[in-house]
């Protein structure tokens, strides 16, 4: 019978990491993932909280394997024992309530934050996302967890570019933070709000929704400028209502934690032309290819429309990556284009399927390329000459 124990039933088909990196409790014969549900975690608690202080940027659980870490980018299995489906089904009832796995048995996915006390003034977060999975024998599932850290590193440890620094506050307008998952952008749309939050001169009124909300930023007290975060699909049901929603409230700035659909990038332009400062995230591996996938976001019936407002109200386009830094650990690269009128002009001519050429053209005379990117850090010793030399592969 299944006891739920993270005691060693036997070694797993694959031998533990053979770097050196282990969660020391591992084997422990007293300790459970969950004691109960919702109220009392050791093991799950315990191993997050080593991965936390290991600066590990993803944990994985999936039932029928060991539990496996990502630091710095490399890969490293930290239990032998693979967690079985008892087990499983425990920790997803456990971070997201007694449906949990009922809803990933239904064929459906969740997204939430999962939050560890270890005082009254300390507190660790994660975001987590649970997806159901298909092995040989049966229906499984995949849990993802990654680190929040509890207030983003200042725009100075983040080495942002001074043409970044110079144009990430526009009076209105959009600005999109674009990359891959994992790379960085919800750090970065952090560290730029609490520099704004900040500044005694502000007078910023700044409204979040994410999914999850990851920093919580309304602790940040400015002089003169305040804060409101809302969690999607917690406290409203989408982004587009909290877009529209937001829009009633009189804010200087709006920040859409991710345009993923059309609804969602229909309102975040709406908003944009109306006054206010848009900020949002896009998965996309390069700036150009950002404005392709903006354009192809705009929902058919009225993408004539939106892309005319899109090129009107576009203002500053980031892409970030990670990469492998000279001390073994990530640093950020970063392409960008600063969208001034001339350039918004020149895309209100131009038909959407050019724009990622005319985009490639205005980042090479413009703005900040990958290239450049990677030759500064190189510069810099950042990273290695290996390394760049990876990148510069990487990006074509």
């Amino acid at each position: 019978m299944l006891d739920g124990r993270l005691a060693d039933l036997g070694p797993g088909n694959r031998p533990a990491s053979t770097t050196g990196v282990r969660w020391p409790d591992a084997d422990r014969r007293d300790l459970r993932w969950v004691e109960e549900a919702r109220r009392h975690a050791p093991g799950l608690d315990g191993l997050l909280v080593w991965a936390f202080e290991s600066n590990a940027s993803r944990i994985a659980f999936q039932s029928g394997h060991p539990v496996w870490v990502r630091i710095h980018g490399q890969n490293h299995q930290v239990t032998e024992r693979a967690v079985d489906d008892y087990e499983f089904s425990q920790i997803v009832n456990h971070v997201y309530g007694a449906d949990g796995m009922a809803r990933l048995q239904m064929g459906k996915d969740f997204d939430t934050a999962y939050s560890i006390s270890l005082s009254r003034s300390r507190r660790l977060r994660f975001r987590l996302n649970a997806t159901p999975t298909r092995t040989p024998r049966r229906d499984g599932g995949n849990i993802v967890m990654r680190p929040i850290a509890d207030m983003p590193p200042p725009l100075s440890d983040q080495l942002v570019e001074q043409g970044i620094l110079d144009n990430y506050r526009p009076g209105h307008g959009m600005v999109i933070v674009s990359g891959a998952t994992g790379s960085g952008k919800s750090t970065l749309i952090a560290g730029m709000t609490v520099a704004k939050l900040l500044d005694p001169t502000g007078n910023f009124d700044i409204i979040e929704g994410a999914a999850p909300v990851e920093f919580l930023l309304e602790r940040v007290r400015g002089p003169t400028s305040t804060m409101n975060q809302t969690e999607i699909p917690r406290d409203l049901p989408s982004f587009a209502a909290f877009v529209r929603g937001a829009m009633r409230r009189e804010p200087t700035d709006i920040i859409v934690g991710e345009c993923r659909d059309s609804e969602t990038m229909d309102a975040a332009i709406q908003a944009a032309i109306s006054g206010h400062v848009l900020t949002t995230t896009i998965h996309a591996n390069n700036v150009p290819l950002t404005m392709q996938r903006i354009a192809s976001l705009c929902p058919p019936g009225e993408r004539e429309n939106l892309i005319s407002a899109v090129a009107q109200s576009l203002r500053l386009i980031i892409n970030q990556r990670l990469a492998r830094s000279a001390d073994g650990k990530r640093t950020p690269l970063r392409e960008f284009l600063v969208f001034d009128a001339e350039l918004r002009s020149q895309f209100l001519r131009t038909d959407p399927g050019e724009w990622p050429a005319l985009t490639s053209r205005a980042v090479e005379e413009k703005g900040q390329s990958y290239r450049a990117a990677i030759a500064s850090a190189a510069r810099a010793g950042r990273i290695t000459e290996a390394t760049a030399a990876y990148e510069l592969r990487q990006i074509g």
